[in-house]
C-alpha cells in the first residue's frame, strides 16, 4: 500500500494573509510525506524546493520529491491522507468537493482521508515515539475549526489530548474546550509586541515574513531580562477544573499586558512572558497528570513544543517516565501525522529510519560532482572519508567556517548535523563573527552546539540525550570558557547530542575535532541564510557557499574553498 500525507492550500494562493476579498488565506509549512507497505521512504517540506520560507501553498514540489525519490507515479498512490486547517476557505472548499476533485485528478487511483489538525500534531508524535501506550498532549495557536451539530463554527483547537496503545490499535483524542489553554495564541501574541518594541520596527501581527517567528525570537531574548529575575513573580494566569467534567485547564488573564506589570523594557517584558508560559504550562500538565489525564509516557506535539525553555523543565519535571517530542513538532509534522494515522487506522505496521530528523533525501556522489562540475569554483575530492573530516576538524580548530552538508537531509526546523554551519565552540567572539559574516540575526539569539552523547555529563549539569535539539541544558560552570561562543546570556544551551548510530559522517568529525580542540562539542545552526530556508540540494548548498562569507563546504566526499583561503 502507497501512502502520501500532503499538507497545504489547494486551489488559492497561502503566501498571504489576506486576498482581495479579506479573506484569511495563509497556511504555512506545507509538504509531503511517503510510506510504502508502511515504511518510510521520505519527508519534505515545499519551502526546501521553492526556496521560499514556510511556503504553504500546495505541496506540488514536495509531491514530485516523494514520488521521484521512489520511482513510481501519482497513479501508484493508495491513499491520500490531508490534514484540515482552521481557514474557512477550507471548508468551503472541501464541502464543494473541490479539493477532493483536485486531488483526483492528479492521485486517481487513490482513497482520500480527511484528518483534524491537531489528530494529525498528535500522530506525529505518538507513531515517532518507542513508546507502545501513553498519553499524547498538542498545544499551538490554531489548529482545525470546531463546529456544533448544524455546522455552526465554534472556535479553533488550540488543545487536544488523549491515549493510544498501539497494539490493542486504540487513539482516543478529546479537544480541550475553547477559550482555555491559548498557549499558543498567548505567546505569539505578546512576542510580537516586544519584538516590535525591542526593535523599534511597526510590524503588524499578520506580515508574512514575520509572523512565525515571534515566539523563538522573543524565548532567546528573555534571557536578557536580568532586573525582571529578582522580582517575586506570581502567575498571571488561572488554574481551574471544569465543572462539569473535572477535566484542569489554563485561562490567561484576558486583561493581563506585560507592560502593566513589573517589566519597564523589552528584555525585561520577555523574561516575563517566558516565564508565565513556562509556569502555566507546567501546571497544566502537573493538573492533567494528578487528575489522571496523562499516563508515564507522555508524547507532546504543537508549535509550543519548539520551547525548548519549557520542553526542559517538562523533561526535568519527574512526572513521567519518558516524554517524546518528535523533531517537527509544528506545522511541518502534519503531514507526516496524517500518513502514519492513515497507516495506523488500516493496520499497516510503521517503519521509520533510526534517525528521525533525517528524513529527507540522500544525494549520490554523482550529483554532488555534477553540481560542482556547473561551477567555476575550487575543490578538492577526498576518497578516504576520514582524511576529509581530519582535514575540515583542522580547519575548525582554526576558527574557520565550514559549511556542512552530509547524508540525507533534515526534516523540521532545525538543521542537525546534516545542512548545518560549524564553528569552534569556544571563543566568545564566534557567535559575533558568524553572526557579521553569515547569519546576520539578531543579537539577541544564541547558537546551538553539538556534542558527542558519551562526553555530556562532563559539560551540561542535566543528563539526558537531545538528539534533535529540543531542550536548552544548563552548561557546568567549569566549562563555560570552553564553550563560550554557544553558552547563552543565562548559562544555558540549546544542545544536540550525536553518536554514530544516529549520524556516522557528523559524528566522525566530531571525533576528529575532541582530537584537536579537547573539545567534543561544536558550534552548530543551520545553513541558510537569516529569513531563508535551509538549504536541500547539492546545488542549493553551493549557491548559498558562493553568495555567504564562508571559509569551507564539505559537501559528500568533496570539499569546496573559498579563493582567499
Amino acid at each position: 500500500m502507497i501512502t502520501l500525507g500532503l499538507y497545504g492550500s489547494f486551489d488559492w494562493q497561502a503566501d498571504k494573509s489576506f486576498n482581495a476579498e479579506g479573506r484569511h488565506t495563509w497556511v504555512h509549512d506545507s509538504g509531503a510525506t511517503l510510506f510504502i507497505d508502511g515504511k518510510h521512504i521520505t519527508s519534505i517540506s515545499e519551502e526546501r524546493l521553492t526556496r521560499k520560507k514556510h511556503d504553504g501553498n500546495f505541496p506540488a514540489n514536495a509531491i514530485e520529491y516523494c514520488l521521484s525519490t521512489a520511482g513510481i507515479t501519482a497513479k501508484d498512490v493508495n491513499l491520500v491522507c490531508i490534514p484540515s486547517m482552521g481557514l474557512d476557505i477550507f471548508y468551503e472548499k472541501w464541502n464543494a468537493g473541490i479539493i477532493q476533485t483536485l486531488v483526483t485528478q492528479i492521485f486517481g487511483n487513490a482513497e482520500i482521508l480527511l484528518l483534524s489538525h491537531h489528530l494529525c500534531h498528535a500522530a506525529a508524535a505518538v507513531f515517532s515515539s518507542e513508546q507502545n501506550e501513553g498519553s499524547f498532549l498538542t498545544l499551538d495557536g490554531a489548529g482545525s475549526a470546531i463546529f456544533d451539530q448544524d455546522f455552526k463554527r465554534l472556535a479553533l483547537e488550540t488543545n487536544t489530548l488523549g491515549y493510544f496503545n498501539k497494539s490493542k490499535g486504540i487513539f482516543r483524542l478529546f479537544n480541550g474546550v475553547p477559550g482555555t489553554n491559548d498557549f499558543g495564541g498567548y505567546y505569539h501574541w505578546h512576542a510580537q509586541q516586544i519584538y516590535c518594541e525591542k526593535t523599534a520596527k511597526e510590524i503588524h501581527w499578520s506580515n508574512e515574513k514575520y509572523r512565525e517567528t515571534w515566539p523563538g525570537k522573543i524565548m532567546g531574548l528573555s534571557a536578557y531580562g536580568t532586573n525582571a529575575k529578582h522580582h517575586n513573580i506570581k502567575g498571571f494566569f488561572t488554574s481551574a477544573e471544569l465543572a462539569y467534567g473535572g477535566m484542569p485547564y489554563i485561562v490567561f488573564d484576558k486583561d493581563f499586558t506585560i507592560e502593566n506589570r513589573l517589566a519597564k523594557d523589552a528584555d525585561e517584558k520577555a523574561f516575563l512572558l517566558q516565564r508565565n508560559f513556562e509556569t502555566a504550562l507546567l501546571q497544566l500538565i502537573k493538573n492533567l497528570k494528578e487528575a489522571s489525564y496523562l499516563e508515564e509516557h507522555l508524547c507532546l506535539s504543537g508549535g509550543c513544543f519548539l520551547n525548548v525553555l519549557a520542553n526542559t523543565l517538562i523533561k526535568n519535571s519527574g512526572l513521567f517516565k519518558s516524554v517524546h517530542i518528535p523533531p517537527f513538532p509544528n506545522d511541518e509534522g502534519l503531514h507526516f501525522g496524517a500518513a502514519c494515522f492513515g497507516l495506523f487506522k488500516n493496520q499497516i505496521p510503521i517503519h521509520l529510519p533510526k534517525n528521525l530528523a533525517l528524513l529527507g533525501k540522500e544525494y549520490s556522489e554523482d550529483s554532488i560532482e555534477q553540481a560542482l562540475g556547473k561551477r567555476e569554483i575550487k575543490y578538492r575530492k577526498y576518497e578516504d572519508f576520514n582524511e576529509l573530516c581530519d582535514f575540515i576538524a583542522l580547519k575548525l580548530s582554526e576558527n574557520k567556517i565550514v559549511a556542512w552538508f552530509q547524508n540525507r537531509s533534515e526534516f523540521g526546523p532545525r538543521a542537525l548535523g546534516a545542512r548545518s554551519i560549524l564553528m569552534h565552540p569556544g571563543p566568545k567572539d564566534n557567535k559575533d563573527i558568524l553572526n557579521l559574516r553569515v547569519k546576520h540575526r539578531e543579537y539577541w539569539r544564541p547558537f546551538a552546539g553539538i556534542i558527542l552523547e558519551e562526553y555530556l555529563s562532563d559539560f551540561f549539569e542535566d543528563n539526558f540525550d537531545s538528539p534533535y535539539m529540543l531542550y536548552s541544558l544548563k552548561v557546568k560552570a567549569d566549562k563555560t570558557d570552553l564553550l563560550g561562543a554557544i553558552s547563552h546570556v543565562d548559562g544555558t544551551c540549546r544542545i544536540q547530542t550525536i553518536n554514530s548510530a544516529l549520524n556516522r559522517e557528523t559524528t566522525m568529525l566530531l571525533r576528529k575535532f575532541s582530537q584537536k580542540s579537547g573539545i567534543p562539542v561544536l558550534l552548530n545552526t543551520s545553513f541558510n541564510d537569516n529569513g531563508e530556508p535551509i538549504v536541500e540540494s547539492p546545488h542549493d548548498a553551493i549557491n548559498a557557499f558562493l553568495n555567504m562569507d564562508i571559509d569551507f563546504l564539505a559537501i559528500g566526499h568533496y570539499v569546496v574553498e573559498r579563493s582567499s583561503n
